[in-house]
C-alpha cells in the first residue's frame, strides 16, 4: 500500500481464530498492516471466510487469502462480492485453485485497477 498514493485504496483485513487465535489478540498484530487504509476486522464466527472457502471450493485452512475487488464492488445481500482477483498462500500445500501468492503480481494487479 505505501507505494500506492491514492485515498480511495484501502485494505480490509480479515482476522479469524486459526492456531488459536483471539478477537484480544488482533491488536498485537494490526501493526502489519499500518496504512491508515487498511481497515481490520475480527470474524470469530469464521462467516467471511466461509463464503470464500465455498466459492473458491477451498480444503485446508481459509487463510491467506489475498482478494482484489474493483470500485464496483459492493456488499448488498447476504453474500461477499466475488473478487475481481485473487491469489491463495496455500494453494501449492494444499493443491488449491488459486494461483500460488506471490507479492510482486499481486502489486501489479492490484495497481492495474488504479485509474
Amino acid at each position: 500500500m505505501a507505494k500506492v498514493d491514492d485515498p480511495d485504496l484501502a485494505a480490509y483485513v480479515v482476522w479469524v481464530p486459526r492456531n488459536g487465535a483471539l478477537e484480544r489478540h488482533v491488536d498485537r498484530v494490526t501493526t502489519l498492516t499500518n496504512d491508515s487504509r487498511a481497515l481490520h476486522y475480527w470474524d470469530g464466527l469464521q462467516t467471511v471466510m466461509a463464503f470464500y472457502n465455498d466459492m473458491f471450493s477451498l480444503t485446508g485452512p481459509c487463510a491467506g487469502v489475498f482478494l482484489v475487488f474493483g470500485p464496483k464492488a459492493r456488499w448488498d445481500g447476504e453474500a461477499p462480492p466475488r473478487p475481481d482477483y485473487a491469489e491463495d498462500a496455500h494453494a501449492k500445500q494444499f493443491d488449491r485453485p488459486l494461483p500460488q501468492w506471490d507479492a510482486k503480481r499481486f502489486a501489479e494487479r492490484v495497481l492495474e485497477m488504479i485509474p
